[in-house]
């Protein structure tokens, strides 16, 4: 999770380094995929575990 929140700094940073006017809009975008991106690992992690409980 620490690496997503430096790639979205980094993403937000070199978007600003090139001048563009990053709005509210997008940024609400980029954190939504991130979060999504979040609980889709999440979720294949539990699942994983609950195979291994299964197999054990």
């Amino acid at each position: 999770m620490n690496t997503l929140i430096l790639i979205s700094l980094a993403i937000s940073e070199f978007l600003e380094s090139l001048s563009f006017s990053v709005s509210i809009n997008d940024y609400f975008i980029l954190i939504s995929i991130f979060v999504l991106f979040i609980f889709i690992n999440k979720n294949n992690v539990m699942s994983n575990n609950n195979e291994l409980g299964a197999l054990a």
